[in-house]
């Protein structure tokens, strides 16, 4: 009789147990989705911050290039090189450039350049212009700068400007012709914006002694003239 007056104090002790606050359990849930909405948040930014149309990355056949490209049974020898400051200014980062490709056979440099449309801000604030508009295009201009005599001097012509966007970043595909790169120990690309009288620079070539790393441009099957 005793055994069975022990069995039911087990039970009343298992029945006497608190119950689970639901409160608590929808507070995990809705921390748990706060998380997730915070990494894919920074996920997201990452990719986009990365990211570069198809258009923007690969070759770019100007009638110079398809010539060359034909002449040589469709082979193509391109070169690339990644860039160790790919931007105009580390702090602010109003400009940004990469995949550069070039064709030294033919003088032939192609780079794209990138901007983010915040970039307004600080081109009002460091330069009051104001009426900086991120989707006018013809407001741009660019050249190429390469060392040289005493400051470097202006080298190749623009034949090609390719514009694109996605999110909120804005593209331009530059395609430079005559480009002296015999001797080059650096190239920049120059970006003016009209209303600002020195352009913003971003080294976007280099061969001397302290980085001449270049790796082989390979086409993919989507690229032909």
């Amino acid at each position: 009789m005793e055994d069975f007056e022990r069995y039911g104090d087990y039970d009343e002790i298992e029945e006497e147990q608190p119950r689970k606050n639901p409160l608590s359990l929808i507070l995990k849930i809705v921390s748990s989705l706060l998380i997730l909405a915070v990494v894919g948040v920074i996920g997201m930014r990452m990719y986009t911050f990365n990211y570069y149309p198809k258009s923007m990355k690969q070759l770019y056949f100007t009638d110079a290039l398809t010539d060359y490209y034909n002449e040589n049974g469709g082979k193509v020898t391109a070169i690339t090189q990644t860039l160790r400051a790919p931007y105009d200014n580390p702090n602010e980062g109003n400009f940004f450039a990469d995949h550069l490709i070039v064709i030294p056979e033919i003088n032939e440099l192609q780079v794209c350049m990138r901007y983010n449309v915040s970039v307004t801000e600080t081109l009002a604030a460091k330069y009051g212009l104001a009426e900086f508009d991120t989707e006018n295009t013809d407001q741009f201009s660019f050249r190429l700068w390469r060392s040289g005599g005493e400051s470097g001097y202006e080298t190749g012509s623009i034949t090609a400007v390719l514009w694109d966007s996605y999110a909120m970043y804005r593209y331009a595909k530059l395609v430079f012709d005559g480009v002296e790169l015999d001797g080059a120990e650096w190239i920049r690309l120059e970006i003016f914006v009209s209303g600002i009288t020195e352009p913003f620079m971003i080294a976007v070539y280099e061969n001397n002694e302290g980085y001449s790393k270049f790796d082989e441009y390979k086409l993919s099957k989507g690229e032909r003239p």
